[in-house]
């Protein structure tokens, strides 16, 4: 086990936990929003990577693309999360279905985490941003199963992902 699966564990234990606290109707909106957040982060990264490098001079197209996706992405997760917070309030009228409710939150938060890292992984491997990074990828014991679940996440990823991947390839 290496950092990048320690990393992994703790993003797939966050949205567990996340579920958990939230409960079965806050989870669900929670996975709905990373849904979205999966589909807006990787439509407008690339606009969002290049203000990026407008705004603090990074000469590296591939991680401002990856951090435009990351500040999207973290953006709708949070403006979901309120909304739902909202909505959640209505459903803790009753008491002693709180820890179903909770129980049930965990689930979808750990299929929701799933999701989370199988995007993180798919788009590290695609846009390697460092031979360290592609390094710790390649020695994960947990990237291949990321990978594996990314087939699912793979139809909200556009054509611009795999142009940068071309682009980058056609580079080395």
């Amino acid at each position: 086990m290496n950092w990048f699966d320690i990393f992994l564990i703790v993003v797939l234990f966050i949205f567990t936990w996340k579920g958990f606290r939230a409960g079965l109707v806050g989870a669900i909106g929670g996975f709905f929003g990373v849904i979205f957040a999966i589909w807006a982060g990787s439509h407008y990264m690339q606009s969002v990577g290049a203000w990026i490098m407008k705004v603090i001079d990074l000469d590296n197209a591939y991680l401002a693309s990856i951090i435009g996706f990351l500040v999207v992405f973290m953006a709708v997760n949070i403006a979901f999360g309120i909304i739902i917070s909202i909505i959640n309030r209505v459903f803790h009228i009753i008491p002693f279905i709180d820890l179903i409710n909770k129980l049930l939150g965990a689930i979808v938060g750990i299929v929701t985490g799933a999701l989370a890292v199988a995007a993180i992984v798919y788009l590290m491997s695609v846009l390697p941003i460092s031979e360290a990074i592609s390094t710790s990828i390649k020695n994960s014991q947990i990237a291949d199963t990321a990978l594996s679940i990314a087939f699912m996440v793979k139809p909200f990823i556009p054509q611009a992902i795999k142009e940068l991947k071309s682009i980058f390839e056609n580079v080395s």
